[in-house]
């Protein structure tokens, strides 16, 4: 079978707790797999052995203008809400993404083609060729008629590619595939979410590959992702609370930050290293926490190495999963608002000492573990062509 995998290229987008993972299990399965998105992340999909297709734009617009300074607490809110939907939902990133696309699927003719959430230009382009499509990354949800904050702009791509928008929900504002959604938590990690569309399948996690000894003193992970890293109130925050909780921290502020990261290098936190990048399959079984925004990559590795974590969301899906660890108790989800410096001190010495926490996180852990994994999200795509 001839698949085509879609994501922007950000490293968040191309894990999903399991996306490439799934990539390289097809191709070991013999299916001819090519991966597309910009080149920024070339090296991480050809490092794993998969065929790698540069697209001049991924569809994702990486140049965000900073927040305004002196907003009230609930205007920023609002305009991080208004940047999420502008940076994956922009006409003309998008529309660039598609054409490359529609030209590679001219050559390459796939049968499948797998799409992450925010990867709008593989959902219409799976739509144009009346292909079956997957949806890496999201359960599928019961379609909102009425319009949301995304209705709009996914109207004006629909109406721009020419499609009349079978593969979205407009409403909520996300794909929508009526083939198969691949989501790799669990359904319990939906216990907000009672209606769950059947062609969702859950995949959870493979254990981790490499084990190692939990540092000592414990190490704590501060991150805010590749797209909101540059906060330098909650980095040294975090890290504060993690110093007077007797732990190091490893603080990661992305790529997209250079300014934050030379004033957090120079002038760094007690008890913090400081870097733009780390390899996570390498450094989470090594932590004994994790302070971040919420990406469900993030997210996902955390639960699935059995971390309790405190989440401070930014923008769009960083809001529910802060919920989802709220409520099946495996850590915090805080407004930004309400991240104090008390309330982060607060938070990172239950993480550390609270050893009913910490068993509901194992416990959630081998839960992810027992659904299989890429291996089973592999099977699913398989049958599509069966």
């Amino acid at each position: 079978m001839r698949i085509l995998c879609v994501s922007i290229d950000l490293p968040g987008h191309v894990d999903w707790g399991g996306y490439l993972e799934t990539a390289v299990a097809l191709q070991a399965r013999g299916h001819e797999v090519t991966w597309a998105s910009g080149a920024g992340i070339a090296s991480l999909v050809q490092g794993r052995g998969v065929s790698f297709t540069a697209l001049p734009s991924s569809g994702w617009q990486h140049s965000l203008p900073p927040l305004a300074a002196g907003l009230s607490p609930e205007a920023r809110a609002e305009a991080r809400r208004q940047r999420g939907l502008d940076v994956w939902l922009n006409p003309v990133e998008v529309g660039a993404a598609l054409a490359t696309l529609r030209d590679l699927a001219a050559r390459l003719q796939p049968e499948v083609i797998l799409a992450e959430p925010y990867a709008a230009a593989g959902v219409l382009l799976a739509e144009q060729l009346a292909l079956p499509l997957v949806v890496v990354g999201r359960p599928a949800l019961p379609k909102v008629e009425a319009a949301g904050p995304a209705t709009e702009a996914i109207a004006r791509l629909c109406v721009e590619a020419g499609v009349p928008g079978a593969y979205w929900d407009a409403g909520r504002g996300m794909p929508r595939s009526p083939h198969l959604h691949l989501d790799f938590f669990c359904r319990s990690w939906y216990a907000d979410l009672p209606d769950i569309a059947p062609q969702t399948l859950f995949c959870g996690a493979l254990p981790p590959r490499r084990p190692s000894p939990i540092a000592s003193p414990p190490l704590v992970l501060v991150t805010l992702g590749s797209t909101f890293g540059d906060d330098e109130v909650f980095f040294r925050r975090s890290a504060a609370a993690v110093h007077a909780a007797g732990a190091e921290s490893l603080l990661v502020v992305g790529r997209r930050a250079p300014e934050l990261l030379r004033r957090l290098q120079e002038a760094p936190p007690p008890g913090s290293t400081v870097t733009d990048w780390v390899d996570y399959a390498a450094i989470f079984p090594r932590l004994a926490a994790i302070l971040h925004h919420g990406g469900v990559a993030t997210t996902h590795a955390a639960a699935a190495h059995g971390l309790p974590q405190v989440v401070v969301p930014h923008a769009g899906d960083q809001m529910p999963q802060a919920a989802r660890v709220t409520q099946t108790g495996v850590g915090f989800g805080v407004r930004p608002q309400a991240f104090t410096g008390a309330a982060a001190g607060q938070l990172v010495a239950r993480c550390l000492a609270d050893s009913t926490l910490q068993a509901r996180c194992a416990a959630l852990a081998t839960e992810l573990h027992a659904l299989g994994g890429p291996g089973t999200a592999t099977a699913a795509i398989a049958a599509l062509a069966a």
